[in-house]
């Protein structure tokens, strides 16, 4: 899997900007605010449908421009697909081939990306939903039956949740639907937790040798010691008051526990980052696993947020996995320079990208 060329218009500072990058390293210098970042957005909003930066689509789009475009080739398998994305102020628009895709889901399952970013701490101290979130992304991309579950899930909660403030007639119903949705979800995530878990810990044990026994603990979204529904059952006076279903696996969550408590909690800051930096490794091991090849793999500002020694590390596990990757930068480190297969170095000045000599 490989980006082979990359067409990107009206994203932040980035207009009419065309790219052939290498099938392995791609690094992309320049100074803050030159338009380094939006290059690896460009490929995530390909890879997600929304961009890792900000929530606000419309942030992405350029100031005067009512829509932003991101077209990409991409080998996979030896087969070339051309993909893109359009999106406006309220729509967007997904191509495969010049065939408009029914669903955004169908753009993302053909351009698996992950990223490591300054922000990507997060996913060790902030919120469940960062880490459900992309625990559900490695699933949607390895479970064919996954994808089916959690939409049938979604839209019985939302109806559920409906049905709780308006205190309608079909609350039952669509209470016994989201049990059934809601156990079918969960035993889909329990099969594939300990293979995420095990990878994870591998990849903690590359990366941060020196924190020892680091175990991963699955929190399913209600307690363990009974069923959905039962649950359910119990929380029925608190849900009517705050108008939403309390339990169920919309509330699951993951954990990375240390000898002395959870990362989250114990960890400083940079030792967040490098765990971060593992799951996103072990995801992408996982991935290739199971697929048959690797995703895009994206490393954003990975000179100021890694040290010589870990940046060497990364990349060469990235290289083993035979990952292309797109690594930002404002300098140029030892670690890059002693990259040994396939690269291609960009300078980025301005919203303009131009190939450099190496």
């Amino acid at each position: 899997m490989r980006v082979v060329s990359l067409r990107v218009d009206a994203l932040r500072c980035l207009s009419n900007v065309e790219l052939s990058p290498a099938a392995g390293l791609n690094v992309f210098l320049g100074t803050n605010g030159a338009g380094k970042t939006s290059l690896l957005e460009a490929l995530y909003l390909l890879g997600y449908g929304r961009s890792f930066r900000t929530h606000d689509h419309d942030a992405v789009i350029a100031r005067g421009k009512s829509r932003l475009t991101v077209f990409a080739e991409i080998e996979r398998f030896g087969a070339l697909e051309r993909v893109g994305l359009e999106r406006g102020k309220s729509s967007w628009r997904a191509l495969s081939n010049g065939e408009v895709l029914a669903e955004l889901g169908e753009l993302v399952r053909r351009m698996p990306v992950l990223a490591f970013a300054p922000e990507s701490h997060s996913l060790v101290s902030g919120p469940s939903e960062g880490r459900r979130r992309f625990f559900d992304w490695l699933m949607f991309h390895v479970e064919p039956g996954f994808s089916a579950t959690a939409r049938r899930y979604a839209r019985c909660l939302r109806q559920r949740n409906a049905a709780l403030k308006l205190d309608g007639g079909d609350f039952d119903v669509w209470t016994e639907q989201l049990v059934i949705a809601g156990e079918e979800l969960n035993e889909l995530r329990c099969r594939h937790f300990p293979n995420f878990a095990a990878h994870t810990a591998t990849a903690l044990s590359r990366f941060l040798p020196e924190m020892g026994d680091i175990q991963l603990s699955f929190a399913r979204g209600w307690r363990d010691d009974t069923t959905l529904a039962v649950r359910l059952a119990e929380l029925g006076d608190r849900e009517r008051d705050v108008g939403h279903t309390l339990a169920g696996p919309h509330r699951a969550n993951w954990q990375i526990l240390a000898r002395t408590g959870e990362l989250k909690d114990v960890g400083s800051r940079g030792q967040q980052k490098l765990v971060a930096l593992a799951v996103v490794t072990a995801a992408a091991e996982i991935f290739r696993e199971q697929t048959g090849h690797p995703p895009v793999i994206l490393l954003d500002d990975v000179t100021s947020e890694l040290d010589g020694e870990h940046q060497q590390r990364v990349l060469a596990h990235c290289a083993s996995l035979g990952a292309q990757l797109w690594v930002t930068g404002t300098d140029r480190s030892p670690a890059l320079d002693a990259w040994q297969g396939d690269v291609a170095w960009f300078h980025v000045e301005h919203g303009a990208v131009r190939r450099a000599t190496a």
